[in-house]
């Protein structure tokens, strides 16, 4: 059984969005789902954080006083700064909210890491879907070429030498060229794909799905062994699929390394998180992702659904 399949996820209503927090805390970008969703928030204490990865000028700010800015590029550093920049070392602080919208998909497992490390009494991540992507198909996530693909700090699993059944489990998203990156970098591993299924929109998936076609001009050497499919919007749900596919494939052969590279939405990602850290630490297991310099400050239009996710651990 997974320790964090304790509570479900919930809407993010109006009158969740006013429940009484000490902190709240969202990463700034120009996406209209992320500016509202911190100004209709009720919390003590409100903090943008300003990503580095979004290049940001200090004249491009939002207003207020609670800006965490100058943060370090490096993914852990970034996440343990912001956090006592934003009074999480203050043992007052009991009831947190953290958007996870604006944030990048490493920042996301080591908000997680954090708070696994220094509990606190309540913690909600929550996330506010789009009403669609502004370019379709075409929309772009990163915005620089060039790709480095490594482990995520903190997530990094032990390395057993024999390397014959390694395997490698992708959540599946828009950005073809991260999603190549990864599988040419484990060129000898199996292939695993996890979709969000059903999609936040119909659209949505067949745009992932068009995609997802152009990886071939990326890389052609691996083949694909296995889908597997979860929710987009449910992180829970996530976590229960990768369990099940990992408990799979190991049942058939011993599986040497696993890899885990959550490029899909936000969500998802939350929920590689919260599997890995019930049930990978320790393991010949990691989580790599395709990091790159710059990342779009804008991909989405309007404001859709949101969702509330409770972590607790046990």
């Amino acid at each position: 059984m997974l320790q964090f399949l304790i509570d479900a996820k919930r809407a993010l209503s109006a009158e969740e969005k006013q429940r009484d927090r000490d902190v709240f805390i969202s990463a700034y970008n120009d996406n209209e789902r992320v500016k509202s969703t911190f100004n209709e928030m009720n919390a003590s204490h409100k903090y943008w954080w300003i990503l580095p990865d979004y290049g940001y000028g200090a004249n491009e700010y939002p207003p207020g006083p609670c800006l965490v800015d100058s943060l370090p590029e490096n993914e852990a550093e970034l996440v343990v700064e912001g956090l006592q920049r934003s009074g999480l070392g203050n043992p007052d602080i009991k009831r947190v909210c953290v958007d996870i919208t604006g944030f990048l998909h490493p920042h996301i497992l080591l908000l997680l890491k954090y708070f696994k490390a220094n509990p606190v009494e309540e913690l909600d991540f929550i996330y506010t879907e789009p009403d669609h992507y502004s370019r379709k198909v075409e929309t772009r996530f990163s915005l620089t070429e060039t790709v480095t693909v490594r482990q995520v700090a903190g997530f990094e699993g032990l390395h057993n030498p024999s390397m014959d059944h390694d395997v490698v489990v992708i959540g599946i998203g828009y950005d073809h060229n991260l999603i190549g990156q990864v599988i040419a970098n484990k060129e000898s591993a199996r292939v695993v794909q996890l979709h969000c299924f059903p999609s936040l929109s119909a659209d949505m998936y067949q745009e992932s799905i068009l995609r997802l076609d152009r990886v071939s001009a990326v890389s052609t050497q691996n083949a694909v062994d296995l889908n597997f499919f979860a929710t987009a919007n449910d992180p829970y749900v996530t976590a229960a699929v990768l369990h099940e596919a990992v408990s799979l494939l190991d049942s058939k052969q011993r599986i040497s390394n696993l890899y885990l590279s959550p490029l899909s939405r936000k969500p998802q990602a939350l929920g590689f998180g919260l599997y890995y850290l019930s049930s990978l630490e320790g393991r010949a297991a990691s989580v790599i992702y395709p990091f790159t310099e710059k990342y779009s400050r804008e991909t989405s239009a309007g404001v859709g659904r949101g969702w509330v996710y409770p972590i607790v651990f046990s």
